[in-house]
């Protein structure tokens, strides 16, 4: 079985060994760059799943309690092969599309206003405390959720994402006004909170990652500190332990019972045999699925982000996201009711087949690259700028979970930072005072990524 990986493994590192070099030596690429989170993607979910394969780690539903069928060495091979398809074809757009370093910035750009900034980032900021007590579990006070009992509204989305809106509200006023010392605090105290949160992971990621962005602009970098890149690292190998880690302190066990999860995660993670590392296997076993079932979706998975604000409370049975997950799944491969993921490239196969592994990753590379281009162009106060950056942010969760994402973790999980976005646009009185690039900037620096008062951003 071991052998079969082997010329998978040299393929893949051949196309990760010059897809990274081309993009670092001459794709132009920086911390807020989308080809960044795309080779951490794909690392991960690629490389480091091959090679742990290569050395004896178990594939999907081996070993399994159920009479579940455990996905093949050739299943896993050709998604190898589409994935590192996926990645040349973006670098070569990235490359042709690269920003040019000498570009001047453009100052006609809509800029962000206090004005809107601040009633928004209030309300936020209270919303989130709020969150904090009735849909965390905070060790020691519990939640009111659990003191009066779970209802739907307690167990709604839109109550379960307030407690994200006290970082949001804080990294916005960051993003205003510079890091100050409560504001840094005050992000430290919120990603601690979500880390001891089983089901938050993901919180932690993006809201670090915004908070390292947001310094990386302010100090006019490429990329962030190497104490920052320290802390991204360990952050990252903490992030497979850490539902044990949040449960074993929510439960009062012994701190030796998250040392000891911390240490076997750890293992896994080298072995690449952790859960959180099968998305290969996942991806595989989705186009096994889906060749079985023969249907090409032509788009009708993105239908359910429609319906997707009416409450389930209201609409019980309203369309769930990636439905067709549930479509291809079967007793032996129960892809739905596992919680499992296909990544972007399944979801386009899913929909345009075969045609989709090679339209989707450079027409999604192409818009990034505009996108990126438009935004990098334009000061750090700019409305478009910050747009971005809430982007960026969120595209390792979209390589891997789907398009949809882009909506689910940008739209919906950064709603008040989003609401920021779009007030400027729609907001009646700005359009009839100011033409558009004249609104009042709250940076007076000589760069457009300086602190207000000018001088520069803190070390972190």
């Amino acid at each position: 079985m071991v052998d079969d990986y082997y010329q998978a493994v040299a393929i893949d590192l051949v196309t990760v060994i010059c897809c990274v070099g081309l993009l670092l030596r001459f794709g132009g690429v920086r911390f807020a760059h989308p080809a960044t989170p795309y080779m951490v993607f794909h690392l991960h979910t690629v490389t480091a799943r091959l090679l742990g394969l290569m050395n004896g780690a178990n594939r999907l539903f081996t070993h399994s309690a159920a009479n579940f069928e455990p996905v093949a060495p050739f299943e896993i091979i050709r998604a190898s092969l589409y994935c590192d398809i996926a990645f040349w074809m973006v670098t070569i757009v990235w490359l042709v599309f690269r920003v040019n370093d000498r570009a001047p910035v453009r100052q006609d750009a809509m800029k962000l206003d206090p004005r809107i900034l601040r009633p928004i980032l209030l309300v936020s900021f209270v919303g989130g405390i709020i969150g904090l007590f009735v849909a965390t579990q905070i060790p020691g006070i519990g939640t009111l959720a659990a003191v009066g009992g779970a209802s739907d509204v307690l167990t709604s989305s839109y109550v379960l994402i307030l407690p994200s809106w006290f970082g949001l509200a804080v990294l916005g006023y960051v993003y205003l006004r510079g890091y100050g010392r409560i504001s840094t605090i005050l992000v430290f105290v919120y990603l601690i909170l979500m880390a001891i949160q089983a089901s938050q992971r993901f919180r932690v990621i993006i809201g670090l990652l915004l908070a390292i962005q947001i310094w990386v602009e302010l100090n006019n970098r490429r990329w962030p500190s190497m104490a920052l890149m320290v802390l991204l690292v360990v952050s990252a190998a903490l992030f497979f332990p850490m539902k044990t880690i949040a449960k074993t302190i929510q439960t009062g066990e012994e701190i030796d019972e998250a040392f000891t999860a911390t240490s076997d995660s750890i293992t896994e993670v080298r072995q690449g045999a952790a859960n959180d590392q099968m998305f290969l296997d996942e991806f595989g076993c989705g186009l096994t699925q889906l060749d079985i079932q023969g249907k090409l979706y032509w788009g009708e998975i993105y239908l359910p982000l429609v319906t997707l604000p009416i409450p389930r409370a209201i609409w019980p049975d309203k369309p769930t996201l990636a439905s067709y997950l549930y479509d291809i799944s079967t007793y032996a491969r129960p892809m739905g009711p596992s919680g499992m993921i296909v990544t972007y490239l399944g979801e386009a196969y899913a929909n345009f087949g075969l045609y989709g592994i090679f339209i989707v990753p450079p027409i999604m590379a192409f818009i990034l690259a505009l996108f990126y281009r438009a935004a990098i162009l334009r000061p750090y106060d700019s409305v478009l700028r910050l747009a971005y950056t809430l982007l960026s942010v969120n595209l390792i969760q979209v390589y891997r979970d789907g398009l949809q994402s882009v909506v689910v973790f940008t739209f919906v999980n950064m709603m008040p930072l989003v609401v920021i976005v779009f007030a400027h646009v729609f907001v009646p009185f700005l359009s009839r005072r100011r033409p558009a690039g004249q609104a009042p900037s709250v940076f007076t620096g000589p760069s457009s990524v300086s602190r207000p008062d000018g001088a520069p951003a803190p070390n972190l």
